[in-house]
């Protein structure tokens, strides 16, 4: 394989030799400098544009080239880019004319701003992009071997060969020079199997181009984590084939390993990530290089550990990290390993805390983990490590919503550091900020705005935001739209996803999860127990999975379909069992609200309205006071169950019409129909117990009602909750009769008639 010239470079060379030889139309000047600046810029970060320019010139097809050439001019009449190219092409008759034209070349980065006489080329700056890559092709001519130089102009030969049929019919004269010249080769049998290649096809590609790819496949792997196509992989291992150097075959197996993590293989990510680090110590000379790559290799392994839940394993390998940075004096690798530590202390609190002992000894003292976030962020401004900034401000973000904090802190935290993402252009954190920031919102009760937050990663941030990022905006986009009622939508936006996390395991079975819970949560509206049963036995087992918000999730709905089937005391034993392990865990502060106010419902349906009324009280002024206008509005709607059913109905009607306005900008349905439910039932008592028996106020009364009882029916209806509707329909027929209205209660009748019988119809599929 070669180190840098390949046939197609050696056309790029012929293209600046035509622009700087002023061959280039003035119209056409600027699109050809862009067209060369492209394929010789040395970008500081890999991009994927970059990339797929630089591709051409490891294609074996000079077609891939000539699309562009075709649609600019030349300075001869009537002739495009593409026919003087061809024309200069065909005029290298050897490596001597070769070797004239690269050195001619070189000669325009040494004229000190005076064009070349000999050539008429124009002065190249010897320090800019193309001077510099005039100088290594030059370079890497020179240093070429005879056989080398020889494989080279052979496989030039057979590259420029397919356009031998082009060439001869723009240039009649010519051509039939030329093949008086080389009539000794016999180029129209050349020409007619210009499919074939002379060469290897090891020399489509250089080692400066593997490399290249390489090193962005990785970067893609490590900022994205998706896996590599196909298409790219198999490229990449013939490349890779044709090199002994050991840095490119360490790559290779750091791509595998990445590769097998992404893909679920443990053991092979394991033994990948040895064999990566073995190829480098043996690439690099002595014990200095070993000391540098022993504490990276303890970083890789311990997220590695922990992306397949071997915590110890994980916490012992960043511990060795840690220490071994602080020896070598690598602060970037230390702080970013805090934080690591950090992070996974965070996002499982159950595990012992005494294995976290290296954060507190390296920040020097006792106290709590605000101490060593503050740490973390002074550290990272002293280096500028503006990434390791970023990740610190959102986990002090996370810290603030989880134990509870003030909200208003964690949003400045995360504005914080949205800012820092855009004042150093820190492409890959965005994503995170703006789920963040979503869930920030979602906490208090903006549902529409995060919405746009979470829909903002794929509409704007999908080429740099990691997959992970856009799989948890996706899934959480989908809930709530199922909600909303919008199942179809849901699902969609799953599918959508779901191509691009094939072969992601952890990513994919994520999507599977959300898809069956929004079906889940459908078949439990409907009141199909059979259906709900069979999806939640589906992703029971997944329980015991490392990520809070699915558990949660399934927990939730699990106790939801006990309360279904009228099995209150086993949904109370979840519910405090539940919450237990919560408190034990020192999980989501808002999580430990939901379930106490689950635990209020089921002893509301028990007949226990005193002990359900001081559990919801207590978590209504807890949600108050933290902004968690979500569990709020849901604490006002089981508050006023409870009142209704201890016929405190003035107080039930005063709480639950304080709610309507959230309830009203709510997307959660379900629970905006339950509100107007029971608020009907409010006014139905209150006018019962209220009200002077036939008096204005009590048909007033009783026709508000009725208002609500439709409402709360619609709301139902589009979440497809057949029980609720049959509630209302009830309801509403009885207010109906008291006033005498027959047609309406008739029509009620009908309605809930035929519901009864499609919940009969669909329980019994």
């Amino acid at each position: 394989m070669p180190r840098f010239l390949t046939p197609a470079r050696i056309t790029l060379l012929v293209i600046i030799y035509l622009y700087q030889s002023d061959q280039v139309s003035t119209t056409s000047s600027r699109d050809v400098i862009y067209f060369i600046a492209c394929r010789t810029a040395l970008a500081s970060e890999y991009d994927v544009g970059t990339v797929d320019d630089r591709n051409s010139l490891c294609s074996s097809e000079i077609h891939s080239i000539a699309e562009s050439l075709q649609q600019w001019s030349s300075r001869v009449p009537g002739r495009s880019m593409y026919d003087v190219l061809l024309q200069a092409l065909w005029s290298l008759e050897g490596l001597d004319s070769l070797h004239t034209l690269i050195s001619q070349l070189r000669r325009t980065t040494e004229t000190r701003g005076l064009i070349d006489e000999e050539t008429g080329c124009r002065p190249v700056t010897p320090s800019s992009p193309l001077g510099q890559f005039l100088r290594r092709s030059h370079v890497e001519f020179t240093r070429l071997q005879f056989a080398d130089s020889q494989n080279l102009w052979k496989a030039f030969a057979a590259y420029r060969a397919p356009t031998f049929d082009e060439w001869g019919a723009r240039n009649p004269e010519q051509c039939a020079e030329y093949l008086e010249k080389e009539s000794s080769v016999d180029m129209l049998a050349l020409s007619r199997i210009s499919t074939l290649r002379v060469s290897e096809s090891a020399s489509d590609a250089s080692a400066f181009d593997t490399d290249m790819l390489l090193g962005f496949t990785i970067t893609q792997l490590q900022k994205l984590g998706a896996r590599v196509p196909d298409d790219v992989k198999s490229r990449l291992e013939t490349w890779i084939g044709h090199q002994a150097d050991s840095g490119t075959q360490s790559l290779h197996f750091f791509m595998a390993y990445f590769e097998h993590w992404r893909a679920g293989q443990y053991n092979m990510a394991l033994e990948s990530l040895h064999r990566y680090f073995d190829y480098s110590l043996t690439s690099g000379s002595g014990g200095d290089n070993m000391k540098v790559f022993y504490q990276y290799a303890l970083l890789h392994l311990s997220v590695l550990h922990a992306d397949f839940e071997c915590w110890d394993e994980s916490v012992d390998a960043m511990n060795e990290c840690i220490a071994t940075a602080r020896e070598n004096q690598d602060s970037a690798c230390l702080n970013y390993a805090l934080s690591w530590l950090l992070h996974l202390r965070h996002a499982h609190p159950d595990q012992d805390h005494s294995s976290y002992g290296s954060i507190s000894g390296v920040v020097g003292s006792g106290g709590g983990e605000q101490d060593e976030i503050t740490f973390l962020k002074t550290k990272a401004r002293e280096g500028k490590h503006w990434l390791l900034l970023s990740g610190t401000l959102l986990e002090e973000a996370r810290f603030e919503m989880f134990s509870g904090g003030n909200a208003s802190r964690a949003h400045e935290h995360i504005i914080q550091a949205m800012y820092l993402n855009t004042q150093h252009n820190l492409l890959s954190s965005a994503s995170a900020a703006s789920l963040f920031y979503g869930a920030g919102f979602d906490r208090l009760g903006q549902i529409h705005v995060a919405s746009r937050d979470y829909e903002s990663i794929d509409a704007i941030h999908k080429t740099h935001a990691p997959l992970a990022d856009r799989v948890r905006a996706s899934c959480r986009l989908a809930q709530t739209l199922a909600f909303s009622g919008s199942y179809s939508k849901a699902t969609s936006i799953l599918e959508n996803i779901t191509p691009d996390v094939q072969g992601v395991l952890k990513l994919e079975q994520r999507v599977q999860i959300f898809a069956t819970l929004v079906q889940l949560r459908r078949e439990l509206h409907r009141g199909n127990i059979a259906a709900a049963e069979y999806h939640l036995a589906q992703i029971r087992p997944l329980r015991s999975t490392s990520d809070p918000e699915v558990v949660f999730e399934i927990h939730i709905l699990e106790i939801e379909l006990l309360l279904r089937q009228k099995r209150l005391e086993e949904a109370l034993h979840k519910v405090t069992q539940r919450l237990s392990e919560v408190k034990r865990r020192g999980s989501d502060f808002a999580q430990r609200l939901h379930l106490h106010l689950l635990k209020a419902r089921i002893f509301a349906l028990g007949n226990q309205s005193p002990r359900a009324f001081t559990i919801a009280l207590r978590a209504a002024c807890t949600a108050e006071r933290h902004f968690l206008l979500g569990l709020l509005l849901e604490a006002i709607v089981v508050l006023g169950k409870i009142l209704v059913d201890l016929t405190e109905f003035a107080a039930a009607r005063d709480l639950l019409t304080s709610g309507l306005p959230h309830a009203l900008e709510s997307h959660d349905l379900y629970q905006t129909g339950r509100l107007f439910a029971i608020l009907g039932e409010a006014h139905v008592g209150f006018a019962g117990f209220g009200c002077e028996a036939g008096s204005k106020e009590q048909k007033s009364q009783m026709r508000i009602a009725g208002g609500y009882f439709e409402k709360g029916r619609a709301a139902f209806q589009k979440v497809e909750e057949h029980q609720g509707q049959l509630d209302c329909l009830l309801m509403k027929s009885r207010v109906f009769a008291w006033e005498g209205d027959e047609a309406s209660m008739q029509l009620a009748d009908g309605m809930y008639t035929q519901l009864s019988l499609e919940q009969d119809t669909g329980g019994s599929r």
